[in-house]
């Protein structure tokens, strides 16, 4: 009898999020409703039932269903790695965040994900 592995909240959120293009990235809103969304966009985007849908109600986390699981994960790992209070949000919208200082938003995202699952979040 074999056991399930099941991927953690990071390890999901960067196998969703690693394949979509630099120009697909946005910060400070969840969707352009054209074709680009933040992390968070792209994350509940991908997990709906229609992830071909760019909509404001599609891709935002609040009353989504998983919310705000990637929200409150990453805010626990920022908290505890650097004792500061934010979230994967943050990391997308500022390069402000220690340690996810890069220019692209994307790298600062990947870069968060990375860490969180190898600190097994």
């Amino acid at each position: 009898m074999s056991e399930e592995i099941k991927e953690t909240v990071a390890q999901e959120a960067l196998r969703l999020l690693s394949p979509i293009p630099y120009d697909q990235w946005i910060k400070d809103v969840f969707t352009d409703e054209k074709g680009a969304c933040c992390a968070i966009g792209h994350y509940t985007r991908l997990k709906s039932k229609n992830p071909n849908d760019y909509g404001f109600l599609n891709c935002r986390d609040f009353n989504a269903e998983e919310n705000p699981v990637l929200r409150d994960s990453s805010c626990k790992f920022i908290q505890e790695k650097y004792d500061i209070k934010d979230t994967i949000a943050g990391v997308n919208n500022t390069d402000e965040i220690n340690g996810y200082n890069e220019p692209e938003i994307k790298d600062r995202v990947i870069h968060l994900l990375e860490d969180m699952v190898k600190a097994g979040y």
